[in-house]
């Protein structure tokens, strides 16, 4: 054979030897669309997609992140732009906000494609109607999701402690109480009410003047407060479902010439960088969370499973507290949360694999450990 004959043909199999080792390394690396229901660029949805990418880059996944912006209508969009992908992608991670979740879950079950559910899971109503994950949907592989009951209640202990102290340890006779939800549909806004719902109940010096819907919007909660101060209501303290409504209603107390942390108490949920500031202040007595950090851990969640961990496999439906930030503690928690570097934290610690005596994952921001410097 010529020269010239033989160079193509190594140049051939040259060529088909990189084609088969990208083949190779695509299916070592697995591809994860995710369906944000919020924005991308700010507020609580970025921290939970910027801990999923660091995650996921430690972990070697490929992650691909559809940003809804709050809208339900882009919602379904970004699930049809998911299930459109060529080739789909090997994992899917949906969020069941407006309770949209079902049809994601349902239509990965049809495409055989597997879904993990962060954060918000489907209701009972619907895994009675449609099944539940590793049962009746197959490929409805882990869900994970905090305890926003717990974090609710806890919301409206703060409001109670911290008028209390302000009265000098004497409790007051009534404290009355604005309380803001998130929505109405959304299960972590439900549950969250759940939990204030029971701190009504347990202490009845919390008397609650109106219950009403922000949309977990600093505008309307601020419109909404300050309607209220308007109308010369009772306002003692204000029980927030998240850090962006607390912040709303923080400056429709200060424009009503009252001082929030002092007049009026108020708490929020989500540690995010505005909340820990307010909190630092004296503005808000907590701010709960952490959750975002759960988009890590869903990465945590599907590398354990692609490993074999038979928690997952026997029970795919995955728990975790919240924890509060308080002025008390709050030093603490700036040394981890102050530059916002997920890159640095090595979210492989909470691995069931790489921690074999443990029975049950332990997520939480205490103890966490810097990522291993790599080559």
């Amino acid at each position: 054979m010529k020269l010239g004959c033989w160079l193509a043909v190594l140049c051939l199999l040259f060529v088909a030897a990189r084609t088969e080792a990208s083949g190779a390394n695509d299916m070592a690396e697995p591809h994860v669309a995710f369906i944000n229901p919020g924005y991308g660029d700010r507020g609580f949805w970025k921290d939970v997609r910027d801990t999923m990418q660091a995650a996921a880059d430690q972990f070697g996944f490929q992650l691909t992140v559809f940003d809804s912006d709050r809208d339900w209508a882009m919602m379904a969009e970004s699930a049809n732009r998911v299930f459109a992908m060529n080739p789909p992608p090997d994992y899917i991670i949906a969020v069941n906000e407006h309770q949209q979740g079902t049809r994601i879950v349902l239509e990965a079950q049809e495409r055989g494609i597997p879904v993990l559910m962060l954060l918000n899971d489907l209701t009972k109503e619907q895994k009675q109607r449609y099944g539940r994950p590793g049962a009746e949907l197959t490929t409805w592989i882990a869900t994970l999701v905090p305890d926003n009951e717990r974090a609710g209640f806890e919301i409206a202990q703060s409001l109670i402690t911290a008028a209390r102290d302000a009265n000098r340890g004497r409790m007051p006779e009534n404290i009355c109480l604005l309380s803001l939800t998130g929505d109405s549909v959304t299960p972590a806004s439900l549950l969250r009410i759940d939990g204030l719902d029971t701190a009504l109940e347990r202490y009845p010096v919390l008397r609650e003047q109106r219950r009403l819907v922000a949309n977990w919007s600093f505008e309307e909660a601020y419109r909404r407060t300050a309607d209220w101060l308007e109308t010369d209501g009772c306002l003692d303290a204000v029980w927030a479902a998240n850090d962006n409504i607390a912040l709303g209603a923080i400056k429709a107390i200060e424009a009503a010439g009252k001082i929030p942390g002092q007049d009026v108490f108020v708490g929020g949920l989500n540690w995010s960088a505005e909340g820990l500031e307010s909190v630092a202040a004296g503005k808000m007595t907590m701010t709960h969370g952490g959750h975002f950090l759960a988009g890590a851990w869903i990465m945590v969640l599907l590398k354990d499973y692609l490993e074999g961990v038979e928690r997952l496999r026997d029970n795919p439906e995955v728990f975790f507290r919240m924890q509060a930030v308080t002025p008390e503690n709050l030093q603490v928690y700036q040394r981890v949360l102050g530059e916002r570097d997920w890159d640095k934290i090595d979210f492989s610690q909470f691995s069931l694999v790489n921690n074999p005596e443990q029975r049950d994952y332990q997520f939480g921001i205490k103890g966490l450990s810097p990522v291993a410097k790599r080559d």
